[in-house]
């Protein structure tokens, strides 16, 4: 007599751990939902810094899309807190508080960091 026997099957999203929930995954690609670089976020809006460490985004998040999600388009680059200042305000009409914690100018990181 042959004895087979049947494992459970786990259903492991990509997003999910077996045991653990949410995983908190960082992406690389400027434009993605989950960017490592990101700083803060005020609604549609966030600030993130690029991924070659050179300069701070300001980016909007367009519709979300079953599909393909959310995805973020940089509406501007700047190097000192005062542009990043003029560009939040053009856009978000109001002052964002996170920004009295970035230095006066952006502070560029070595690649191998």
């Amino acid at each position: 007599m042959v004895e087979m026997s049947f494992s459970k099957l786990i259903d492991v999203s990509p997003d999910m751990g077996p045991d653990t929930g949410p995983l908190s995954r960082t992406d690389h690609r400027e434009s993605a939902e989950n960017y490592s670089g990101e700083l803060f976020r005020h609604d549609i809006y966030r600030v993130a810094e690029c991924r070659d460490g050179i300069q701070w985004l300001f980016q909007r998040q367009r519709p979300q899309f079953p599909a393909g999600g959310a995805a973020w388009d940089t509406l501007g680059y700047c190097v000192s807190k005062s542009g990043l200042n003029r560009l939040v305000r053009a856009y978000i009409a109001c002052d964002a508080p996170e920004l009295d914690a970035l230095p006066e100018h952006f502070q560029r990181r070595c690649r191998d960091e």
